[in-house]
């Protein structure tokens, strides 16, 4: 595996980091102080799609992967892929989390 910097990776990598921002990626979930959700447990979680994200916008960006060594390919492709999954994964996920910790939970009982 091998990481290829240049200019127009960094770019997009720089704009997959910017496009996280923008839909609030960054910035953590404030939880409800009526909810029975633990305040650490969402910042874990946040920290984890936080880290989901980000390898996956590298993983998109700024990997190469060459295999064989007379016929060389390359698996770019699959690191492609791989990273949106991770990206959308992580973008659904912290979307879940914010609107989870927003709201007030009603426990039934």
């Amino acid at each position: 595996m091998d990481f290829n910097f240049s200019l127009t990776r960094v770019i997009l990598l720089a704009a997959f980091l910017i496009i996280f921002f923008l839909i609030g990626g960054f910035s953590a979930p404030v939880v409800d102080p009526e909810s029975y959700l633990d305040p650490r447990r969402i910042r874990k979680a946040w920290m984890y799609c936080v880290i989901l994200y980000t390898v996956g916008a590298g993983c998109a960006s700024v990997v190469d992967h060459y295999v064989g060594t007379i016929d060389r390919s390359n698996l770019r492709i699959l690191y492609i892929i791989l990273g949106v999954l991770v990206m959308l994964g992580s973008s659904f996920y912290i979307h879940s989390i914010k609107s989870g910790a927003a709201a007030p939970s009603e426990v039934s009982g």
